[in-house]
């Protein structure tokens, strides 16, 4: 006969807990209803608020018509209450898991700001100080532009000026000129109308003194030259240039000796010296 085989004994089972099943609904129960009323929470809070409205009356809307009563029912019988059931005792909730916290943001390191370049620097400091340069040139060019067309301008206005200044002095000195010629001309005119005067004096006083024969015809002319002394008296007589007849000259000449003190200006006065040396032509005029 073969030997038979042992079997294994079988192995122990576990004994099934009572109410795990019921346990594992509640919580799922429990959590659905945790994430309901985290999700209506959350919508509560951010449903906007119904702005209130009022409405005015001008009158109070008429009372409502009072309803017709009706007569009262009779009292039903009161229902027959069941029995009641004695509750089952509370089942302890599972513990309620804790919010799991998201985990800490690292810090945000902001970048460092990138190192300015020397050489850009420099580059941009030496073209800010050539258009500073630039602009102080340009502005000294205007300014100097400036100050030439003023400065033209100012000698134009000078030489302007100056031209009229000479032409007001020329037109002066003109007019100064021509008053003094004219004072002059009028101051001669005067003076040889005084002394026309004091020569025909003398001649009239000579040939009122002169003793002229009725023998003398016709109309001779002699030239006599007289010395004369302050005062009119005659110094001496010369006859330049003869009649042609010496009958009409010795009358003459005795005529002026005779007619001595001629009427000359006084001896202070400016005419005097033109009668010291007397030239006169004598015309017979009978």
């Amino acid at each position: 006969m073969k030997p038979q085989k042992k079997t294994p004994p079988p192995a122990l089972e576990k004994p099934r807990q009572p109410g795990r099943i019921r346990a594992v609904l509640l919580a799922i129960a429990v959590h659905a209803a945790f994430f309901a009323l985290i999700v209506f929470g959350v919508t509560w809070q951010s449903r906007p608020e119904t702005p209130v409205q009022a409405e005015l009356w001008d009158k109070l809307p008429p009372a409502p018509k009072a309803a017709p009563k009706s007569e009262p029912k009779p009292p039903e019988p009161e229902p027959v209450k069941p029995e009641p059931v004695k509750p089952e005792p509370p089942k302890p909730e599972p513990p309620k898991p804790e919010p799991v916290k998201p985990p800490p943001k690292p810090p945000v390191e902001k970048p460092e700001p990138p190192k300015p370049d020397p050489e850009i620097a420099r580059k941009l400091e030496r073209e800010k100080r050539d258009k500073e340069k630039k602009e102080k040139l340009e502005r000294e060019k205007a300014q100097k532009q400036k100050d030439d067309e003023a400065k033209k301008k100012r000698e134009k206005e000078e030489e302007a000026k100056k031209k009229r200044e000479e032409e007001v002095r020329r037109k002066e000195e003109e007019r100064a000129k021509a008053d003094a010629e004219k004072a002059r001309a009028e101051a001669a005119s005067a003076r040889k109308a005084e002394v026309d005067r004091y020569i025909d004096a003398i001649k009239n006083k000579i040939r009122g003194k002169a003793n002229v024969p009725d023998t003398v015809t016709g109309n001779p002319e002699v030239q006599v030259r007289i010395r004369v002394l302050p005062g009119g008296e005659v110094l001496d007589i010369s006859i330049t240039k003869r009649s042609g007849n010496p009958t009409y000259d010795a009358a003459i000449e005795r005529g002026i000796r005779s007619a001595s003190p001629l009427p000359v200006p006084a001896a202070n006065s400016e005419l005097f010296p033109q009668f010291r040396d007397l030239t006169l032509n004598i015309r017979h005029e009978r």
